[in-house]
């Protein structure tokens, strides 16, 4: 992965995701197996369903328990000792699998973790064993998925995870992204490439990083500028020199002898010689000037500018004397 940005995002995000993950499935792990009041409600609705059962027989215990369903929206089904259902009804597979064995079938291992929803209670009226298995309800669906699984409480978590994660990468990488632009446009000859000043006014490693950048760029381009000032008052500087050259050798080569001929084509070589330099330092002092120069200069380089240029116009006069 070669982006900082992903790497720092990624990471933060699916370490807060898999604590999340973590913290709600041991939560709901370790809570009561048994809902309060439970056995209270079982062992009164077993009484009632009987006592239905006893006094209209089948059409009486199924009006109850579907009574019971519509009021506390469990399921219930009571059984004889012989494993017939009192209401005739048909049960589901795995209640009666709670009625013979005590114990639910689980399709997954998420139904291991989640509260205990089949509840079964036994009691004894006038010596004939009845058995209540209960359905629970899978409690409120609002936050928790189906079945207690907590779907969008764990995708509420993740998505604002992320989101925190998000910002927190980029509030690292954004200065990085705009220290290499500032680079890129530098190393391209922009010498007025900057950063800027951070923002949210950041006063930490990369937003002193940035500012160090900013730094050394004004610098550059000062003494960038002062080398191009330089160059163009040495060119400057050698134009009346050699204009005045010229103006000479035009006048010796009218008192010209055959013995001095040769020196003179040679000394007007040199001197085209010298105008085609001159000419080419100009010709690049302007390409430079044509950037905007808007940044100020240091104090030691026009210091430095100053003391050049007088050593350059003391040069011609030292070598006339």
């Amino acid at each position: 992965m070669k982006s900082l940005f992903l790497k720092i995002f990624l990471s933060f995000w699916g370490a807060q995701a898999l604590f999340l993950v973590l913290a709600i499935l041991v939560t709901l792990a370790l809570r009561p197996p048994r809902e309060p009041g439970v056995e209270n409600m079982g062992a009164r609705a077993l009484a009632e369903a009987v006592n239905a059962y006893r006094s209209g027989g089948e059409h009486a215990a199924g009006g109850y328990l579907e009574d019971l369903q519509h009021s506390q929206h469990v399921h219930a089904y009571v059984f004889e000792q012989s494993g017939r259902e009192i209401s005739g009804r048909l049960a589901p597979p795995w209640i009666e699998d709670m009625f013979r064995t005590g114990q639910a079938r689980h399709h997954s291992w998420i139904d291991r973790m989640l509260p205990e929803r089949f509840w079964r209670q036994s009691a004894t009226f006038e010596g004939q064993l009845y058995t209540l298995v209960i359905e629970l309800p899978p409690g409120p669906r609002v936050f928790f998925g189906p079945h207690g699984i907590p779907g969008l409480g764990i995708t509420i978590a993740v998505v604002s995870s992320g989101l925190v994660c998000y910002l927190l990468a980029w509030s690292l990488t954004s200065p990085v992204t705009r220290l290499r632009q500032a680079t890129q446009r530098l190393a391209a000859g922009d010498l007025s490439a900057r950063t800027g000043e951070p923002m949210t006014g950041r006063r930490d490693e990369l937003a002193q990083l940035m500012r160090d950048f900013d730094r050394m760029a004004e610098r550059i381009e000062a003494l960038m500028d002062a080398q191009s000032r330089l160059l163009k008052d040495v060119s400057h500087e050698l134009r009346s020199p050699l204009a005045r050259l010229s103006v000479a050798l035009g006048l010796a080569r009218q008192r010209a002898t055959p013995e001095t001929e040769g020196a003179l084509n040679r000394i007007e070589l040199e001197a085209d010689r010298l105008n085609q330099l001159v000419a080419g330092v100009s010709r690049e002092c302007g390409t430079r000037c044509r950037v905007r120069n808007s940044r100020p200069q240091l104090p030691g380089v026009r210091r430095a500018d100053r003391r050049i240029p007088g050593r350059s116009r003391s040069q011609p006069a030292a070598q006339r004397d």
